[in-house]
């Protein structure tokens, strides 16, 4: 590949990385003392939850269960249900899911697009730089967002995720591994003595893009050296039984959506107890495949069109109960594993469950599905938010709390105004 090329290439490729630390940014926070919680997971499912489903009636912490909540039962003082949190300013459609963890739409930041970097992707930056994978993003449907404004992609092939995170490289990949890098690191240098040199000619408004540009180089460059720094660190050991089933009554898992959920969860948790990663996002997809259930006759998106027909309720519910389903499974695995501290992994974690959909059957963005659970959090309760208009307790207050709860001093993000620390902390 010649040079241009490879360049090109890298540009292309360079967005996904987590931003280095700069001399102008904050510093990350030291959360080995100081935090309540040290970890950070999200679980989106794309098209949300119907909300006559999911949403209790009564407020407090004796609120009758619904029944999409019901598998969640015996997580109960574990857990906080949120009414009326939602994104200000988003709008309808399908885009909105993509919103979850940033609070801001592509059109909206055009000109800034560093205003579609997301949660996990910042606190991956601030806690995720001790460990070999700042963040993992796994499923079939991503929300998380680089600084520099691109969608990040995610892996829903758990056989592939185990390898990453627990297969060792042989010594002649990771010779031309270590070659690869050295190329890379030396296009980069070119790449920016070009952009330098460019810098100087360009009008004041083409300098803030070329700005953008050189911030995904940035990433890069931090992801290039960290490759680097881990190459010859072994990785930690585990049983592959998770992905290939029980030697003892010969399971075959299948490893095909939606029945790797459950695989998923469970390399999840060892990802977590290795301290392989300190962030993780996975996404339920959206589309319109078959769900392989009993009682399932349509299509997933054309169920979350039904229009309040009991029949075509009835149908999502299944899917939907079943999405509640592996989080408890979630929750309990990481309830019952302890961290390297001996405390449980869900009291360490914080486990944030929600999407950017209030409501398919309309496209609404209003009164998202939202629930967090563990992290030392002062939960089972469930809060409801009184609406202004069109908008709701705006979410980013939430997440506001999540980054003070995992050691960061940061009093706003995206569109937040203030915080829930007084319910939850």
């Amino acid at each position: 590949m010649n040079r241009f090329d490879r360049r090109k290439f890298l540009q292309g490729v360079g967005v996904s990385i987590a931003l280095p630390a700069f001399d102008s940014l904050p510093a990350a926070a030291d959360t080995s003392t100081t935090a309540d919680a040290k970890r950070f997971v999200c679980v989106s499912p794309n098209y949300g939850m119907n909300p006559a489903g999911f949403f209790p009636e009564k407020t407090g912490e004796d609120y009758e269960t619904p029944v999409l909540l019901k598998p969640l039962e015996t997580h109960r003082s574990e857990l906080t249900v949120f009414t009326n949190l939602d994104h200000p300013g988003v709008g309808g459609g399908h885009g909105c899911s993509n919103t979850f963890l940033n609070g801001m739409e592509m059109e909206d930041a055009k000109d800034q697009p560093q205003h579609l970097h997301t949660l996990d992707q910042l606190l991956s930056e601030k806690i995720g730089q001790s460990t070999r994978y700042p963040s993992l993003l796994l499923g079939g449907s991503g929300v998380s967002w680089s600084r520099a404004g691109i969608k990040l992609p995610t892996d829903g092939d758990p056989a592939r995720v185990f390898a990453k995170l627990f297969i060792n490289d042989n010594a002649k990949l990771k010779q031309q591994t270590r070659r690869f890098l050295d190329e890379d690191a030396s296009i980069l240098d070119v790449v920016r003595q070009d952009a330098k040199q460019l810098n100087e000619k360009l009008a004041l408004a083409d300098k803030a893009k070329l700005d953008q540009f050189l911030t995904a180089i940035r990433e890069v460059e931090r992801k290039l050296k960290r490759q680097a720094d881990w190459i010859n660190i072994a990785k930690p050991k585990a049983s592959d039984q998770v992905i290939r089933g029980s030697d003892k009554d010969d399971t075959i898992v299948d490893l095909e959506y939606p029945y790797n959920t459950s695989v998923m969860v469970d390399l999840m948790v060892l990802a977590l107890q290795t301290n392989s990663t300190n962030v993780i996002c996975y996404g339920h997809p959206g589309g319109n495949r078959l769900f392989p259930f009993d009682g399932i006759s349509l299509g997933y998106h054309s169920l979350t069109h039904h229009g309040k027909r009991p029949d075509l309720l009835k149908e999502l519910t299944i899917i939907e109960t079943f999405y509640t389903s592996q989080f408890s499974r979630f929750l309990t695995k990481l309830k019952d594993t302890p961290d390297s501290d001996g405390q449980s992994l869900l009291a360490s974690t914080v486990v944030l469950f929600g999407s950017g959909m209030g409501n398919a059957s309309s496209h609404s963005s209003r009164n998202l599905p939202v629930m967090i659970a563990g992290g030392g959090f002062r939960n089972g309760n469930h809060h409801r938010f009184e609406r202004n208009g069109r908008d709701g307790r705006p979410l980013s207050d939430l997440f506001v709390t999540i980054l003070q709860q995992l050691g960061i001093e940061q009093d706003t993000f995206s569109t937040s105004k203030s915080n829930l620390n007084h319910l939850l902390t």
